[in-house]
């Protein structure tokens, strides 16, 4: 499954952000919110991010059948060698998409054996909720001194100013997000994000682990 196990694709469209596009982008949540037994079931965007129907679109294929699931062996992911410049660079395209998909390849979800589209994306979204914020509090900060320590991933903040409120929020629930009005880039000692605010101006926003390690550094600019 390109999309959501070839893990040299970049995690999204941002210019900044490394890694092949051709199969579409993939995530942390991609890698965790796929159901191998029935692909059809978790496809539910084309690689550009555009809604599809899935009963109409995947009606006539061919599905797995149950006395069939004996004959898979497991999942794999793949991370293709050709973009990566050093060992760094390789650590930031699999970690910590691989802690998705470990949970996809331990077990079946019940989640899994939903039919129901609108009750399978409730129950995904509380799962990952839950096992987001996990990696936030626990794996990272695990990541960052195991082994002498992993140059993994923080996803940036999102962030947007509407009616001159700052809104933001994180991929991973436990992330801190810390915010500058100066023009400086955050650090720990940064403003720290709460809730919506009032600001004037250009806002750069950062999340910061309980580690201390952060993501890059997202600019919204005042209107």
């Amino acid at each position: 499954n390109v999309t959501d196990f070839y893990f040299d694709l970049a995690y999204d469209k941002d210019p900044k952000e490394p890694g092949l596009y051709w199969g579409g982008f993939n995530n942390t949540k991609d890698a965790f919110a796929s159901a191998p037994f029935d692909l059809f079931k978790t496809t539910t965007t084309t690689p550009s991010g555009q809604l599809i129907d899935i009963d109409k679109t995947f009606k006539d294929r061919e599905r797995l059948q149950e006395k069939n699931k004996k004959n898979i062996i497991g999942v794999q992911a793949q991370l293709w060698s050709e973009t990566i410049k050093g060992d760094a660079m390789l650590e930031y395209y699999y970690l910590p998409k691989i802690i998705g998909f470990s949970e996809t390849a331990w077990k079946e979800r019940e989640w899994e054996f939903i039919d129901d589209r609108n009750s399978r994306e409730k129950e995904i979204l509380n799962s990952w909720n839950i096992f987001a914020n996990s990696i936030a509090r626990k794996d990272l900060p695990r990541l960052y001194s195991i082994f002498g320590g992993f140059n993994y991933r923080v996803p940036p903040p999102g962030a947007v100013i509407e009616n001159n409120l700052l809104k933001a929020n994180s991929e991973f629930p436990g992330l801190e997000i810390r915010y500058t009005l100066d023009g400086s880039d955050p650090t720990t000692k940064s403003t720290l994000y709460e809730k919506p605010v009032k600001v004037t101006k250009n806002v750069k926003l950062r999340c910061f682990d309980s580690a201390g390690n952060s993501s890059r550094v997202s600019l919204v600019k005042y209107e």
